[in-house]
């Protein structure tokens, strides 16, 4: 048993010469993005706000980490700080910015996790122009090596993608040099090298690392350093069939940071709904916390003249947004209210589809397709309606910016948020997802609604909306962040656990598994987790703990919407901050099979797995000793 990191000798606080409004724990703050694009939505607006949040709130500094290439050259901090977008004290760092600046000196803090291939030095690309970046592609486009340089021309990072067979993509090796071109440093992935960067920038001072997106959070889930408090922020629906059973098969981009989500310290969702919903599942053992997506106070006035038949929707035009149904009901609304308008803000894939079937349903003068526009939330001010008509959503932002502004929200009930912000008719109206019919017939309601009940509707709007200005989120934060502390997090090299029986039947796959390597670590919870090798199915169990022996039972059920394939299984341990996770190790010996719908089976490398059967396999038994 050991920490990992061991733990940093901590720097002593020192007087801040603009004192901190301890709102938030002491410590330094960071935001995790992958970039920040020219039309960026709601998750970015999320990261850029709370950021500038904390900022305000508490009188400090928040840096937003950034990974894209692209930001390399672009003067993003500034021009977001002319939009108004990011606080005075909030800065802005990229990794690209960082390597082709930063000295040699500083260069050399990179710490490599790979052994050092000197023959890397001679496998650069050569520089063809004045680019900062040149690229080898196979035939089919794909990236085979990405070399970078600084803007004097040194090379400063050569990426290979092709080490296990040149021209044919597999295995990587990315290289650091200095200006002289002497190997710096090497890493075996991208995920390793975007952690020494953070090693840098963060040093051993007692950080908060906060991810917003599903991509950064499968890059840091195992970045866990004493010093350094790691939270996730689950932005939209875990599911991939919002629909479905808790149980489902999760959504492709979070598959990887979900499936670990005891790595982290804390996770927070935006909804109860939704973390109840994921603790019902066993994803965490007691991580995830609710803390609401906070809304710029845009200071709605009920009383203002507005027309009442002008509605604003903000949404991308991609199929999660389902802007068409947006669009009929309007269709249907104008045939009563020939007035009505809708302007749509935010662009996407769909944007051909959407304009033909503005054309087909002649409403080309009631629905306006505007585009991306950086300020399209101040355009609640002027609008008397708006429209949500998500299939899901993590909470709805644009719910909270509509009624801030005293625009009121026309929602459909889905998951998460609408029900849990809107009081249907008091506030706003919900109504049932995908009726497009309900749709319409809630516009028409509104528009026949006298002033003096609109008036009371908007100040009704605007006060639910304050519930979920900076000051009390910011505040929920700090509450949930100072729970959290700087205690060694424990990491156990040798855990092996090794499976003593398992038997699966009609019921239940009954696994008896002895721990081995705890080395006196006595684990607060214990499960048996799995996941499939296709597709996005991931799952636990909470196992019982005697002594080094632990039981657990998987009800088939929980497999059985797994398609036909692989699935591999682990035992995690969760303590405090610790999270070790390991395959079970098995014999075909242990394993008894009297089920047709399964076969547990040990790997050729002694690692407990099952094969799903296909349906037409499944009028077969299969012996306790078959293997694929």
């Amino acid at each position: 048993m050991k920490t990992l990191p061991d733990a940093p000798v901590l720097r002593e606080s020192f007087p801040h010469r603009f004192p901190h409004k301890g709102v938030l724990p002491e410590g330094h703050y960071y935001t995790l993005t992958w970039g920040i694009p020219y039309d960026f939505g709601g998750m970015t607006t999320v990261a850029l706000e709370r950021s500038s949040a904390f900022a305000r709130q508490d009188n400090r500094t928040v840096e937003i980490l950034t990974l894209s290439a692209e930001l390399k050259d672009q003067d993003r901090e500034r021009e977001l700080r002319a939009e108004g977008r990011i606080d005075r004290r909030v800065n802005l760092r990229n990794i690209w910015k960082d390597l082709t600046s930063w000295s040699d000196r500083k260069l050399r803090r990179m710490v490599g996790t790979s052994d050092v291939d000197t023959t890397a030095a001679s496998d650069v690309l050569k520089r063809a122009g004045s680019e900062s970046t040149e690229v080898r592609r196979d035939a089919d486009d794909h990236d085979l090596q990405v070399d970078r340089y600084h803007d004097n021309g040194a090379l400063v990072l050569s990426d290979r993608l092709d080490m296990n067979k040149r021209g044919k993509r597999g295995g990587r090796r990315i290289s650091l040099f200095d200006r002289k071109q002497n190997l710096i440093a090497q890493w075996p992935t991208a995920r390793a090298l975007y952690q020494a960067w953070l090693d840098v920038v963060i040093g051993n001072k007692p950080s908060y690392l906060i991810s917003d997106s599903s991509f950064t959070g499968g890059l840091v889930f195992d970045y866990r350093r004493n010093n350094v408090v790691l939270c996730q922020v689950v932005h939209n629906h875990f599911l991939s069939n919002p629909n479905g059973s808790n149980f489902g098969e999760l959504t492709t981009g979070k598959i990887r940071y979900i499936s670990h989500l005891d790595s982290f310290d804390v996770i927070t969702t935006l909804t109860d709904q939704q973390r109840d919903d994921m603790d019902k599942a066993k994803l965490s053992a007691g991580k995830l916390r609710t803390v609401s997506n906070l809304t710029e106070e845009l200071d709605g006035d009920p009383t203002a003249p507005r027309s009442h038949e002008r509605g604003s929707m903000i949404a991308r035009l991609v199929p999660q947004k389902r802007v068409d149904d947006a669009i009929r009901a309007i269709g249907k609304v104008s045939a009563h209210a020939p007035d009505v308008t809708l302007d749509v803000y935010g662009e996407g894939d769909e944007r051909p589809e959407l304009t033909g079937l503005i054309d087909r349903l002649g409403v080309t003068d009631s629905v306006r397709l505007r585009g991306h526009s950086p300020g399209a939330k101040r355009n609640f001010h002027t609008s008397a309606f708006s429209l949500l008509t998500s299939r899901y959503e993590g909470q709805g932002l644009v719910l909270l910016e509509s009624m801030s502004a005293g625009c009121i929200p026309i929602s459909y009930a889905v998951d998460y948020g609408p029900a849990d912000i809107i009081d249907d008719g008091i506030n706003g109206f919900v109504v049932p997802a995908g009726d497009v019919d309900a749709l319409s017939k809630t516009i028409l309601r509104f528009l026949s609604m006298p002033e003096d009940e609109v008036q009371a509707m908007r100040r009704a709007a605007i006060a639910r909306a304050a519930d979920f200005f900076e000051a009390p989120i910011v505040q929920r934060w700090g509450e949930v962040l100072a729970e959290r502390s700087f205690e060694p997090i424990v990491r156990l090299e040798q855990l092996h656990p090794i499976l003593n029986e398992a038997t699966a039947d009609d019921e239940n796959i009954d696994i008896v598994v002895a721990l081995e390597g705890l080395d006196g670590y006595v684990p607060e919870d214990i499960y048996i987790s799995w996941k499939s090798r296709t597709g996005n199915f991931y799952g636990r169990v909470a196992a019982e703990y005697h002594g080094s022996v632990i039981r657990a039972a998987i009800p088939i059920s929980r497999l059985s919407t797994i398609p036909a394939g692989y699935v591999d299984f682990s035992v995690d341990l969760v303590d405090g901050r610790s999270f070790n996770r390991a395959r079970i190790k098995s014999e075909n010996s242990d394993i008894s099979n009297i089920t047709e719908l399964m076969s547990l089976y040990a790997t050729k490398h002694g690692n407990l797995s099952c094969r799903i059967l296909a349906p037409q396999e499944a009028s077969a038994q299969l012996t306790s000793t078959s293997s694929p």
